[in-house]
């Protein structure tokens, strides 16, 4: 095996154009780790905020984003047991209250190295481009709608952003939970889409005015359980959207941290607002599971090879996709992709 491998380096915060695809020193693992070959790593918005630098966060440079990493393990460091070299695994990328691709360098690589502790063993290693978008969007998706959110067969759910990757994933764990899917969007193509995926009724909302939609769609009700992690472009809206005793739930704030709450629909409605944070170890077992069990297919919206790192990042921050993009490193692009 070659000393060296093929990754995207950032030395300086910026835009897409910082990637530096080049060849690194390759990792050796150490005492509790793993080296794993990666097949694929998925993009979230979390790789953006790291790559463009957040507040009060330091990152060594220089670093490797990209946090949600399948593959297949090459190397066991010392004191590991239970694992196979060859053996096809999924990353929980969180461990030691630390995040891969942010605190440890990460999956825009051809190599990673990660705890033992962080490692699920796959079924199979034919689709390591669907299992790889499964942690932070259908992590976070799952433990929102289901650990926090308590969704429950028969209830409404209003999806605010639902052609991104979390609210793909919440239009998808909705629909396989039984609940009636409302999902919000900004053009009638992806409303077409996401009727596809399971939403029982699309808002079309260019103009981020969904509210009184949904509104209506609920005979002037509102929904049993709204989702909202846009944070202050939508927020005033998606109070309003919620039914008397409803819930608001909320993983993230993609447009800012500071939004509007009229207290008056809180006291008035008694809705609960809930807070939800990451995933659980147990969060993403489960959606193997689903996954494996071929209840539902993850939803990508394109495949770019390591090389084309910008463009990935490009299509990503465009908004216009529909679903995840996966970059995969050339050697296996090529061979499972080409």
């Amino acid at each position: 095996m070659s000393n060296t491998m093929i990754a995207a380096i950032m030395r300086v915060h910026g835009g897409p154009e910082v990637l530096s695809v080049e060849a690194v020193a390759r990792p050796v693992p150490d005492a509790g780790e793993v080296l794993v070959k990666v097949a694929a790593c998925s993009l979230s918005r979390l790789d953006i905020f790291i790559r463009d630098g957040m507040p009060g966060r330091v990152i060594e440079m220089p670093h490797v984003g990209g946090c949600d990493v399948a593959g297949w393990i090459e190397e066991i460091g010392p004191d590991v047991s239970d694992l196979q070299i060859g053996a096809p695994v999924l990353i929980n990328p969180f461990w030691n209250g630390e995040m891969l691709g942010e605190a440890y360098w990460g999956g825009f690589s051809e190599y990673v190295i990660v705890s033992a502790k962080g490692i699920l063993k796959l079924p199979e290693d034919k689709r390591l481009v669907e299992y790889s978008c499964l942690p932070t969007a259908y992590g976070t998706a799952y433990r929102m709608l289901h650990s926090r959110g308590h969704l429950t067969a028969g209830e409404s759910l209003a999806v605010v952003g639902a052609s991104g990757g979390v609210g793909v994933a919440c239009v998808q764990l909705g629909a396989r939970a039984g609940a009636h899917v409302i999902a919000c969007t900004s053009s009638e193509d992806k409303s077409r889409r996401l009727k596809a995926i399971g939403a029982s009724e699309c808002v079309v909302a260019p103009d981020g005015q969904f509210g009184k939609q949904v509104w209506n769609l609920t005979g002037k009700q509102g929904a049993d359980v709204v989702v909202d992690f846009t944070g202050t472009a939508t927020w005033p809206q998606s109070l309003r959207s919620v039914k008397h005793g409803g819930r608001l739930l909320c993983c993230g704030a993609t447009t800012g941290f500071e939004a509007m709450t009229d207290l008056r629909y809180l006291w008035t409605r008694e809705i609960d607002i809930r807070g939800s944070d990451g995933w659980a170890h147990e969060d993403l077992r489960q959606l193997l599971e689903i996954v494996a069990g071929n209840e539902f297919e993850p939803v990508i919206h394109a495949v770019f090879p390591l090389s084309k790192i910008q463009d990935a990042m490009r299509e990503l921050e465009g908004r216009s996709c529909f679903g995840k993009i996966v970059v995969v490193p050339d050697d296996v692009f090529a061979s499972r992709c080409g």
